[in-house]
């Protein structure tokens, strides 16, 4: 099978850096997709719009719709092909990732692969045919440098006019971000503001920082600890590792858990220009709330 691809380049990937995404206020309501789960993890898939407040701007709204159960996901592969990716076992280790990914999808569920290095660019269209988007794994060559926050705002405007509310952009990399226009927060922000969670599957040397569960790589060009929460955190998504076939099996079987099991609340914000930034609470005791840190009104 032929594969065919296109990149934007970083110039592209970075517009609207110098002013923020803006929300259509007008045109539109502000959707959010929220994970709740109990101290020990575990999704908590029981509760009832009653059950959670919104604060917009530190002011409580109404949920206009509230959805729960499982539904098809969409999600946007990002692989890694800079040339750090070729070193040790992340060639294997990133094939594991996309096959596991692929593998724990469903029918009705849509996926799209795309590679970055400086640039983000798209092997395989967002396709229910998940063998097509297997088949884009042949063409995946490591080279060059790393804009991992650049391809990541790009993708999560690609995924901004997808049907389904339960989509993501999943990256997988070695986490060395060495050449984006874009800055972590930056990323982000364009990510949450269209509402669309970031994970990461780190396939380098990982260790957990504090708070639990964060994970950072080690180390980074003139020193310190790349924090991958940093992009991930402030869009509702999160990180992973997947160095080894055990890492990658458990990290995609969460996410996808968290994809399927999650809320999604909807309300219609006031017109107040500039970031609402936003908090999402549950009456649930000792419950922990993910969900993106607010959106952009034009």
């Amino acid at each position: 099978m032929t594969i065919l691809s296109f990149c934007l380049a970083s110039g592209a990937v970075a517009a609207g850096q110098d002013r923020p995404p803006a929300f259509r206020v007008a045109a539109s309501r502000v959707s959010l997709n929220v994970v709740v789960k109990d101290y020990r993890g575990r999704a908590i898939t029981n509760l009832a719009r009653r059950d959670f407040q919104v604060l917009d701007q530190g002011r409580a709204v109404a949920v206009d719709d509230f959805r729960t159960g499982e539904e098809s996901v969409s999600i946007a592969i990002l692989i890694d092909t800079s040339g750090s990716m070729r070193l040790g076992s992340r060639p294997i280790a990133t094939r594991q990732a996309v096959n596991l990914l692929l593998a724990q999808l469903r029918p009705g569920d849509e996926a799209a692969m795309f590679t970055f290095d400086t640039a983000l660019c798209e092997v395989v269209p967002f396709a229910t045919d998940l063998a097509r988007v297997q088949d884009g794994l042949e063409s995946v060559a490591p080279f060059g440098s790393t804009s991992l926050h650049d391809a990541v705002a790009a993708a999560a405007r690609q995924l901004n006019g997808r049907a389904s509310p339960r989509r993501a952009v999943i990256a997988i990399t070695d986490g060395f971000d060495n050449s984006s226009e874009l800055s972590a927060v930056a990323a982000s922000g364009i990510a949450s503001s269209s509402d669309v969670p970031v994970y990461v599957l780190a396939v380098a040397n990982t260790f957990f920082t504090s708070p639990p569960g964060v994970v950072a790589i080690e180390p980074v060009e003139g020193g310190g600890v790349a924090r991958l929460d940093e992009l991930t955190a402030p869009t509702g998504g999160a990180s992973f590792a997947a160095e080894t076939p055990a890492e990658a099996s458990q990290s995609v079987r969460q996410i996808l858990t968290d994809l399927r099991a999650g809320y999604v609340l909807s309300f219609t914000p006031d017109e107040t220009g500039g970031w609402h930034p936003l908090t999402v609470s549950v009456s649930r005791k000792n419950a922990r709330v993910r969900t993106r840190a607010g959106f952009w009104v034009d």
